[in-house]
């Protein structure tokens, strides 16, 4: 891998890290909080709406600096639904096994790495090296 792929990888890992890291804390506490008010599955789907949105949105131009065309969009959206559904299955099993509502939250540490991983193969089947050239010719 050459120097320049190399850093635009490191840069997206990095501004990954905290877009997916400001995400997962603002949804994992809104997930924890809204579950003492309304059910914890009810709690978990709007929040993790809330997430799909903000997430997409900061993907392409930000996290990876490449505009995602239409299909990387709503592949990006499918993958996240996929991921909710896993979520809310741990969800249940967790309270079902007694985990108290306010710890709902903590499904986080299953869905964070899964989106992750999925937004990556996504952003990565442009062709080969576009990402690094869309990156080093963008100015944000």
């Amino acid at each position: 891998m050459r120097s320049t792929e190399m850093r635009a990888l490191l840069g997206s890992a990095l501004r990954f890290g905290v877009v997916g890291g400001a995400n997962t804390l603002v949804t994992g506490v809104l997930l924890s909080l809204l579950s003492l008010v309304i059910a914890p599955g009810l709690a978990y789907t709007v929040v993790f709406a809330l997430g799909i949105l903000f997430s997409t949105f900061m993907a392409g131009r930000f996290v990876y600096r490449v505009e995602m065309a239409r299909a990387q969009i709503l592949q990006y959206v499918a993958m996240y639904i996929g991921v909710y559904v896993v979520g809310l299955g741990v969800l249940a099993v967790a309270v079902g096994q007694g985990l108290p509502p306010g710890y709902s939250g903590l499904v986080v540490l299953v869905t964070a790495p899964l989106t992750f991983l999925g937004g990556l193969l996504i952003v990565r089947r442009t062709a080969p090296g576009q990402a690094v050239r869309q990156q080093e010719g963008m100015t944000s």
